[in-house]
Formats: C-alpha cells, sequence, structure tokens
C-alpha cells in the first residue's frame, strides 16, 4: 500500500509535541510492516523545502504557501484561521502533485487545525483522519486559553468539515472519540479506537542514563516531560514539591519541556513556576532542563525513578507510554484518555486532575517504595509490549485505512466541492485576498490614522508605486480619458498580490484606529 501522511508536525525539524511523535511511530511501523510511506510535513521556519530520507520513509519538508508579506489582514483579525488555512493549503499543494505522480492508495492526516480539509472537499483519495484534541475540545473546556471567538469558531468548523467528510476517523482514546462523536453528532461506533504506538526497542530500560553524574547518586529522580503549560499540569506538580521534599528528602525533580506563554496575563509559565518554587525554598530540589529530541529521551527516562504525567487534560500522552515502555513507574491522572493507557495499582498510579495532595502523596508512597516501583515498572513494560508495540498499532491502522479505501468508493461520487481539484486553491486564495481587502477598505474608509500611515508606508516601501498613485489623484481632480484609466489598471495590477506587511499592518491598527 502507498500511504501518505500530512502532517505539518514531524521529527526533528518540526517535532514540536505529541501530533510529530505519533506521525513518526505509524510512519515507521507502516514501514516495517512492508508498506511505502511518504510524509509531507512543514519546513522548519526560514529554511527551504527539501525531501530527506528518515530510515526508509521519504520525508518532504514544504515551505509556507503563503509568503509573510501576504495576507496581512488577515493574519490581524484573525490569526489562527490563517495559519490553518495556510498550513493546509501548503501541504495540499505537494500532496496534489506527489499524487498526480504516482497515486497515493490512503491520506492520513490530523484532525487538529484541519491538515485534511482540502482532501476532505475534492475527494482525490481515501481519507483517514485521526484525533488528537480538535479545536472544538480546547473552546468547550477553555484550554490554552482558547475561548469562543470567531477565529478560533473558525478553525473548529473547518476541522469538523474535514471529519465529516473523512471516509474512517480513528482516536488514541475512547474519551475523546466520545467527545468528538458528540460534538459531530455522530454514531460512536463510526470512529475507531487504535492506540497510541511505540518503538519498544527505542524505548526500553536498558542502555543509556543521562541522568547518572556523581552527585545524582542517591536521589529519588521523579520526571515530568512536557510543554510548560496549565494543560500539562505542571503547575500542580510543581505545588506538590514542598510536601515531597518534607517527607523526601533525597527527592529530586527534573522537569524536561519547552517554555510557553501561558502563564497569567500571557506572560512565561517558567517564571510564574519559579516564583513558586524561590518562596518555598525547594529551588534545590529541582532542574529545569529544555526539550529534548525525540531520539534522546529514553535516556532520561531510563535515569529516573517515577515519570509523573500530571495533565489537566490529555487524550493520550506519550509522556506516560515512554516512561511505561521504559519500564518506569508512572503516575497519571484521571482525566482524558491516560485511564486507559494505565491500569491503576498495577501499571502505574491514577489520582485526580487538579489535586495537589493526592499528587503529592502518591509521588511520596512511590519514592518510599522502591519494590512497589520496580513492580508498576515492570508491569508497564510488559504492558507496552502487549498492547502498543508501533508493528501491532500500525497492522490495526492498515486494517482502518482498507475500510476507509472502501468507503471511498462510495463517498467520492459526492464531493463537497465540485470543480476540479486544481481550482481550489485559487478559489481559497480569491476567498482569502477578498477578505483581507474588505478589512483594508474598512480601516481605510473609518480612520483617517490608518490612512495616513497606510500612504507613509507606500511612500517608504513602494515609492513608484506611490507615486504614480498620487499622480493619478491629482491628474484625475482635472480630466479623466483613455490614459488615466490605463494608469489605474496598472495599479490595480501592482496591488493585487501585493499588500502591506502583516508587521507593519498590525503595527498601524495597533496604533489606534478612531478618527
Amino acid at each position: 500500500m502507498r500511504i501518505c501522511l500530512l502532517s505539518r508536525e514531524y521529527p526533528p525539524d518540526t517535532g514540536f509535541g505529541g501530533i510529530a511523535t505519533f506521525a513518526r511511530h505509524l510512519a515507521q511501523g507502516l514501514r516495517e510492516i512492508g508498506h511505502e510511506v511518504v510524509v509531507i510535513s512543514l519546513a522548519k521556519e526560514k529554511t527551504k523545502a527539501k525531501v530527506v530520507d528518515d530510515q526508509g520513509v521519504t520525508v518532504h519538508r514544504v515551505e509556507s504557501y503563503f509568503p509573510e508579506t501576504e495576507l496581512g489582514m488577515l493574519a490581524l483579525c484573525i490569526p489562527y484561521s490563517r495559519y490553518v488555512i495556510n498550513s493546509s493549503a501548503t501541504l495540499w499543494q505537494k500532496f496534489l502533485q506527489l499524487h498526480k505522480e504516482l497515486p497515493f492508495d490512503v491520506v492520513d492526516t490530523p484532525e487538529l487545525l484541519a491538515e485534511g480539509f482540502f482532501p476532505a472537499l475534492t475527494k482525490v483519495a481515501p481519507l483517514t483522519i485521526r484525533l488528537y484534541t480538535p479545536h472544538s475540545k480546547f473552546i468547550a473546556e477553555n484550554l490554552h486559553n482558547v475561548s469562543a471567538t470567531f477565529d478560533h469558531q473558525f478553525v473548529a468548523m473547518v476541522e469538523r468539515v474535514a471529519m465529516l467528510n473523512a471516509d474512517a476517523i480513528t482516536s488514541p482514546s475512547l474519551d475523546l472519540a466520545t467527545f468528538v462523536a458528540g460534538d459531530l453528532n455522530c454514531p460512536l461506533e463510526k470512529i475507531k479506537i487504535v492506540m497510541n504506538p511505540i518503538d519498544a526497542n527505542q524505548f526500553c530500560p536498558d542502555g543509556e542514563r543521562k541522568l547518572a553524574e556523581p552527585d545524582q547518586i542517591g536521589q529519588v529522580k521523579i520526571l515530568f516531560v512536557g510543554r510548560l503549560e496549565e494543560r500539562k499540569g505542571i503547575r500542580y506538580l510543581i505545588q506538590s514539591v514542598p510536601a515531597v521534599v518534607k517527607a523526601v528528602p533525597n527527592a529530586h525533580f527534573y522537569i524536561i519541556g519547552n517554555d510557553t506563554n501561558s502563564g497569567k496575563g500571557q506572560k512565561s509559565h517558567l517564571d510564574e513556576l519559579k516564583e513558586f518554587i524561590v518562596a518555598s525554598n525547594c529551588s534545590s530540589s529541582i532542574t529545569f532542563i529544555d526539550r529534548i529530541p525525540l531520539n534522546d529521551l529514553p535516556a532520561y527516562y531510563r535515569s529516573c525513578d517515577i515519570s509523573v504525567v500530571p495533565s489537566v487534560y490529555d487524550n493520550s500522552p506519550y509522556s506516560c507510554l515512554e516512561a511505561m515502555s521504559c519500564g518506569r513507574a508512572v503516575i497519571g491522572t484521571t482525566s482524558g484518555g491516560t485511564r486507559e493507557y494505565i491500569v491503576d495499582g498495577t501499571s502505574g498510579k491514577l489520582v485526580p486532575a487538579k489535586e495537589v495532595e493526592p499528587l503529592a502523596a502518591a509521588i511520596i508512597a512511590l519514592a518510599l517504595d522502591e519494590k512497589e516501583r520496580k513492580r508498576l515498572g515492570d508491569n508497564a513494560r510488559e504492558r507496552v509490549l502487549k498492547v502498543f508495540q508501533r508493528s501491532e498499532i500500525a497492522r490495526q491502522t492498515v486494517a482502518v485505512y482498507n475500510e476507509a479505501i472502501d468507503s471511498f468508493k462510495i463517498r467520492k461520487l459526492n464531493p463537497q466541492y465540485l470543480r476540479s481539484a486544481d481550482d481550489v486553491l485559487a478559489d481559497m486564495e480569491s476567498i482569502t485576498a477578498a477578505f483581507d481587502k474588505m478589512v483594508h477598505n474598512l480601516l481605510y474608509q473609518q480612520s483617517y490614522r490608518y490612512r495616513v500611515k497606510y500612504w507613509m508606508h507606500m511612500m517608504k516601501m513602494r515609492p513608484r508605486l506611490f507615486a504614480a498613485k498620487f499622480v493619478l489623484k491629482i491628474a484625475g481632480r482635472f480630466s479623466r480619458g483613455p490614459h488615466l484609466q490605463w494608469l489605474e489598471d496598472e495599479i490595480k495590477l501592482k496591488e493585487i498580490h501585493q499588500p502591506p506587511t502583516q508587521r507593519q499592518l498590525a503595527a498601524t491598527v495597533s496604533s489606534g484606529t478612531e478618527n
């Protein structure tokens, strides 16, 4: 089977989180069982497009469809939607090119940010959509401070359109599948449960250990891996530190992950955490480490005694599965899909989300009981080998692909987009350019300040166009004729695809738009 994975995230260039991790494990699992896999992913920011080989998987890194200088107003008014449109168009353009050269049997995309939107509309190939956490879930539970603005609602709507027009949908947990089925108003059985895969040979108990320096001997090492943000529950883990250190003086916390601007007032979450740590006199018991590449993570999991996954919500956190695969005792929460991966009391411990005392108590109990840590770790490893090996998950996924191919034979007769697939990007460009122009015209009509800044920008950045428009304005006061119409037509042509840059327009509007 020739399979295309559309995923804006793929390690190492864009290995931002769970989507990237899943995409690579699935790609390699499919390759291991004999399928041809092509990945189309975004290029790293400010790098050129390229094609690389990832252990037998062909990865196409593609550049942004819309340059940063285009669609300034769209980016200003609805930045999330603009990103969705851009990333979806970027991946689609390369997919259509490759599909024409040698057709794919199936295409697989995440639901998040609607990367399958164009394949869903055009019905050029069987489409499977994999659930992670849709935007509608972020809105419903105010995750990452996402609220029901038009921008976020638009993203959620586009995701829904893609999912409803997919030939198959998979979910890594029943918890997430239940939410999405309700949100889409579709039967729960339509969504197939396919758990997250892991490479149990790479994430294994034996091998290098990064946290094994002489000054770390004798510590009980407690590990957190994930972005520093509210949804990952890091705040509750940090608040448990004073109680844990008081009961277990040799306990030391290692926090691996990138900072985010998800603190109060959209400020650094890490700074917020450190304020609490300093106030609690626990600085010597915590070490912060920036995000570690996927291939280097096993050495950190092997080094720890306890891995903590205190998520407020996660459909199925990879940090839980990675620690289990490395044979480590894991403490997770009952929120989301984590409880479907950990068997409480057998292959790990579960505590309520957002509650510091039960979390601290669970950490203390395991920190003081080495035998229990080993029992849970051994059972966790055994569960991974039975249930989550990536070759087995790949086989389950291929079964879903075959169902998608059968469904496609019927559904392709009723595409939502009735023109040629080659036209869809041109139509999308027309719509987005019209929106951009509409907002510009509205501000130009309503705000003298915006008008002045716009003309100053024109004079500085495009002096010849500015001069032509100025001449046309003055000449038009005294006469009209074919020569002026020609000049006006030429000016319009120059303006069509070259509006002011995003940064300059943002500065213009943020300076005030009142008359």
